[in-house]
């Protein structure tokens, strides 16, 4: 029994250690990390992908429900095994907790931690970059763009009796096909993209503000169940990225507007420029004049105006209702996610989110020349 309960102490140390030195090594050398995705992530994401693509119903949702019933059984196991002293549960329960512990920090570190540290997207865009950036001027001309080629596809996309956009059916083998025409530049997105899977507990999600959401320990793309249709292929598409090794979010954003640009989906098309659209709309506001603010308002439609919501106002009243205030679990998850970042080197927490617009002006201009 001390022999086993050895070996379990040395294989977990071991792989703590080993997992802290590779955390460690990601901040030191972006050759290795650039190395370990394209020839190790990639491969091997795409395998697991396919596993966990073929359970219809998110896999890493259930994951965490079950972590929490973990945690329940934890809890009382440890209270039954301290006051009826009994070692074997004592045992049983401490060896539950660092299994899970490990697994997390194992594929967090894996799939998503050390990712952080590969080298910058714009560093592969540095052909098209301009010496001496872009100007006001130009973010305007090419918000203008963005929003002239959004108001053309919202007569050309699909809709339902409610004048709803109808979200295609195949949303993982239309990203594999946009990812392929980006794939010379990109060359991670090769290959198949699992489908992207809706999550029960959407109202939480809305609560959160999130559109969609990567679960490394399952290699999942999730999006918001409730989220506007328009809104659904580029959070599906961002998602996807993330599975691909791309986990900076301002480079995830990127990457799904352009392939949902080249998309040969109309629908797909859309809920890019749309997000694209609410990105550089937003830089236009911080930099550009009341004139040009006033000029790109007056170009947007009606119609993409309607289709560009977050959650309808039913599912919003739903989630400020509940039983923990709105504000409380958004505050939270916003905490959250600016640690998460800051940690992993992201100096400007979800500020850095907006970075997409240079990578997108960078492409723009680039591509237009």
């Amino acid at each position: 029994m001390k022999k086993r309960s050895s070996i379990f102490v040395y294989i977990t140390a071991a792989v703590f250690v080993f997992l802290t030195v590779l955390n460690g090594i990601a901040w030191l050398s972006a050759d290795m990390i650039d190395f370990y995705h394209e020839k190790l992530y990639s491969p091997a994401a795409t395998l697991i992908s396919h596993i966990s693509g073929i359970i219809p119903f998110s896999l890493g949702e259930i994951l965490i429900a079950l972590a929490v019933l973990i945690c329940l059984f934890t809890i009382v196991a440890l209270i039954v095994g301290i006051i009826g002293k009994k070692k074997g549960l004592l045992t049983f329960t401490s060896r539950l907790i660092v299994i899970v512990l490990l697994y997390i920090y194992f594929t967090e570190t894996m799939n998503c931690f050390v990712l952080y540290h590969s080298t910058e997207l714009k560093y592969r865009l540095s052909d098209m970059e301009k010496q001496d950036g872009y100007s006001t001027e130009e973010l305007v001309a090419m918000c203008g763009d963005i929003i002239e080629h959004a108001n053309e596809l919202a007569l050309k996309v699909s809709r339902d009796e409610n004048g709803q956009v109808i979200v295609p059916d195949d949303l993982g083998g239309l990203a594999s096909d946009a990812f392929s025409d980006i794939t010379d530049q990109f060359p991670e997105l090769n290959g198949y993209c699992p489908p992207p899977k809706s999550m029960i507990a959407s109202t939480l999600m809305t609560q959160l503000d999130l559109q969609g959401v990567y679960f490394p320990f399952s290699l999942e793309g999730n999006y918001n169940a409730y989220l506007s249709p328009a809104r659904v292929p580029c959070t599906a598409f961002h998602e996807l990225t993330h599975i691909k090794g791309f986990i900076r979010e301002d480079e995830a954003t990127f990457l799904s507007c352009i392939a949902c640009m080249e998309s040969d989906s109309p629908e797909v098309q859309y809920s890019g420029y749309i997000t694209a659209m609410n990105y550089t709309y937003g830089e236009c506001r911080k930099y550009a004049n009341e004139e040009q603010i006033y000029s790109l308002r007056s170009k947007l439609t009606m119609q993409v105006a309607i289709d560009n919501y977050f959650v309808s106002e039913e599912h919003m009243k739903k989630a400020e209702e509940s039983v923990i205030p709105k504000e409380t679990v958004n505050k939270a998850g916003e905490t959250a996610m600016e640690t998460t970042l800051k940690v992993n080197g992201v100096k400007d927490g979800k500020n850095s989110y907006n970075r997409m617009v240079e990578l997108l002006l960078i492409w723009y201009y680039g591509r237009n020349e």
